[in-house]
């Protein structure tokens, strides 16, 4: 895997600050990749990834009835701060973005590698919530990075007993847990941080559009303050594949998203359908027609179950309409 020095991590970061105005949402993505940031290779999409566990047995009448206290971010933030140097050691850096995100930079990430992981959460933030996602979670995450794949997976055995669930990085959403082997690539953190934001935002999203989203900014370009794009990436060539082979051309099509189910996605096909995803979120992103229409399903999900609606009115064309213009760009890519 091809990674950046945190050198070039660094004058990418300072590339993408400035003092422009957020631009508005429904803006095309940028042609070039000029000013990609994050491109270190993403994460090999797990199957369970963001899944939670299973849940706990039904709570006795008893203890039901008991009142619990409100939730209280602020406590819960200082909460998580206390517990991650407990566990990590009392040199451990915390900070907090966006209110919610709980920042924990262990030893061996921190001081650059730790400020321009919260740079990037930050500008990434930025994006996400300039009209784009309507609302943020309203409860605290803690995002640990570690740098490197030792104290990565002892953190897994300590807290889950048990190997951490992909190579890279994961959402947790039963304890709100962000666990990620920063040294890998910071693609990896772009992505993960969609995933709690559609929960929060759109938490009947089918699988595929959660992740075809998240995919899209494990290589993301912020050209200005509150704009986020993605461009190309590894996922690329997988696709290829599929569209120009006998036996799985006709599963990757545009259309065969719409009505997916999540366990067909999360299937033995997983990786075909997230660059599938991928690629035609970022063909609707290229187009100003992603947050348009995430937005739209989102609004209407209960007379549109499937999208397909949602679809045809922002595209101006069916998903089985599209498929060949969809089709034509994927693989001139």
């Amino acid at each position: 895997m091809r990674h950046l020095s945190l050198l070039s991590l660094a004058a990418l970061l300072v590339a993408c600050t400035g003092s422009e105005r957020p631009a508005p949402a429904g803006s095309a993505a940028p042609s070039t990749a000029a000013r990609t940031i994050a491109q270190q290779k993403p994460p090999v999409p797990p199957s369970k990834m963001d899944e939670a566990p299973p849940r706990e047995a039904a709570t006795p009448p008893a203890a039901a009835s008991k009142t619990e206290p409100p939730y209280d971010l602020a406590a819960d933030r200082e909460r998580r701060a206390r517990t991650a140097k407990e566990e990590l050691g009392s040199r451990t850096q915390v900070t907090v973005v966006s209110d919610i995100f709980v920042v924990i930079g262990p030893p061996g990430w921190q001081g650059a590698a730790f400020e321009q992981s919260v740079s990037l959460m930050r500008s990434s933030m930025a994006g996400y919530m300039n009209n784009r996602f309507g609302k943020k979670p309203d409860r605290a995450i803690s995002v640990y990075l570690f740098p490197s794949g030792q104290p990565y997976e002892a953190f897994c055995k300590k807290q889950y007993d048990a190997p951490c669930i992909a190579h890279y990085g994961f959402y947790q959403p039963a304890n709100r847990y962000m666990v990620m082997n920063a040294g890998l690539g910071l693609g990896t953190l772009t992505h993960e941080i969609v995933h709690p934001l559609v929960e929060a935002d759109f938490p009947e999203a089918p699988t595929w559009l959660n992740e075809g989203i998240a995919s899209v900014f494990e290589a993301p370009v912020i050209t200005k303050p509150g704009e986020i794009h993605g461009v190309k990436n590894w996922r690329h060539p997988r696709l290829k594949r599929a569209m120009t082979s006998a036996s799985e051309k006709s599963l990757a099509r545009l259309d065969t998203l719409f009505g997916m189910k999540d366990e067909t996605f999360r299937g033995d096909g997983e990786d075909r359908n997230y660059a599938l995803a991928r690629y035609v979120c970022q063909w609707l992103d290229e187009r100003g027609k992603l947050w348009p229409f995430y937005q739209r399903w989102r609004d209407t999900a209960e007379s549109d179950p499937t999208g397909v609606k949602a679809f045809t009115d922002v595209v101006g064309m069916t998903p089985t309409e599209a498929h060949a213009l969809w089709s034509k760009w994927a693989l001139a890519l």
